[in-house]
Order: structure tokens, then sequence, then C-alpha cells
């Protein structure tokens, strides 16, 4: 099974390279596919950049050109209390934060015609717990809220029910309404770099974004590890 991967940092790209075997690179248009084996699974890795229309293409390309039957989507996300600068999280259940369809009668943060939110498949949870588990994390499951925009104040979550257990980025959504219309699994592990709202905001951005790159790289790795032993 190919296994595509989607990073929104650079330096994160680069640990997970490093791990790679049988390294080749494939330019298409302005993306560089990095391809590869790591614990004898076949990997795809792109960076995508920033935002819902970046990590769309990147996750439509990975299907189509690679047929990636897997889309691992790893980065930083915006904490809501009391989430906490370094928590490692799970992403249980994906949706908008700023779209907004509700005088038709959809939920908001939905798309008409599509799920009132999306949820990567148990086994994959599964498997993503059983990955942190060994390197010894904690992890939260969490419902994430994409949208173009850095968060930095809860006015503009008015509209999201935030009593949950929630964090704010600008892909993860993206990525998986993009593998549901493709019809292939996903997951979305996120690392939370800041808290919305705390004074401190940008400079624990600023700080914690390398860190949160290398924790991220090695629990992807890890991730792919137990990927393995379950298909064998």
């Amino acid at each position: 099974m190919k296994i595509g991967i989607i990073a929104a940092m650079k330096y994160e790209m680069e640990l997970i390279k490093n791990q790679m075997h049988d390294l080749r690179i494939e330019p298409f248009k302005s993306f560089n596919f990095i391809i590869g084996t790591i614990s004898n699974n076949e990997i795809v890795l792109a960076e995508s950049g920033v935002g819902k229309v970046n990590s769309s293409i990147a996750a439509t390309l990975l299907v189509s050109l690679y047929d990636c039957k897997l889309i691992i989507n790893t980065g930083i996300a915006g904490g809501l209390m009391p989430l906490e600068t370094g928590d490692v999280c799970i992403a249980t259940k994906l949706l908008y934060s700023d779209v907004d369809a509700t005088i038709f009668g959809y939920s908001y943060g939905q798309v008409p015609s599509m799920p009132k939110y999306y949820a990567p498949l148990d086994s994959r949870i599964t498997l993503t717990k059983k990955a942190l588990n060994s390197l010894g994390i904690n992890y939260k499951e969490i419902t994430i809220y994409s949208g173009d925009s850095f968060i930095t104040s809860m006015d503009k979550l008015s509209c999201v029910d935030t009593s949950i257990l929630c964090a704010t980025e600008m892909e993860g959504c993206s990525v998986a309404q993009t593998a549901y219309r493709l019809g292939v699994d996903f997951m979305v592990i996120r690392y939370i770099s800041d808290v919305i709202g705390r004074e401190s905001q940008i400079e624990n951005y600023n700080k914690f974004e390398d860190e949160m790159s290398e924790k991220s790289a090695k629990v992807t790795i890890e991730l792919l590890k137990q990927i393995e032993v379950a298909n064998d």
C-alpha cells in the first residue's frame, strides 16, 4: 500500500526524508514529490504549503498520480484551553471554522452536500495510538477546525463549538474532505504550538515550531512501523 504524507513544515519534511530509503524526487508543476520507503512502506512525501487549497491539491495529486491509499497529514495547530503548548493530538473529527451555509439548513462548518464532519477510520486511530504509546507520548483526541486564518482571538470562533476539546489550523479538514471524495483513508495528527488568546501565543508559536516538527516526524515514522506490522 502506498502512503502519502503531507507536511506543512519544511524541517519536518527533511527529518522524514532522512529516514527514507531508495529515495528519488519527482517534480510535478510546483511540487517536488519525495518517493522512497520507510519500514517497507512505499512513501510519497509532499510539502503542501499553507492553507486549504494547497493541502487539497497535494492530497489530490498523491492519490491521482501515485495511487496512495492512505494520506497522513501532520503539523501544528493552535489549541483552545485546556489544551497546552506541546500537547500531541489525534484528530477524531474535522470540520471547517469558516464555512457557513446554515441558511440552507446545513450545520456551521459543513460544506453543502458533504458530511457534517469527517472522521478517520477507527482502525487508523488505533494504529496511531499504538505508535504514540510505543514512544511513551501522551496524547489527546480532539476535534479540528480548519480555516484560512491564523486564529489569535476567540471572537473568530464564535460560531463553532469551543466547549469540546479542539484546536484550529489551516489544512486538516481539506485533506480529510479530499480523501473522502477520492475514497481513500486519512489520518490527521497535530501538535499544539500555541494557545489561542494567550499573551505569549505568537512567542510560543515561534519557539516551539521546530520542536514540534521534530516530534511530529518521530511520531510519523513510528506510525509507519505500526502500519507495517498491521499489514504483515
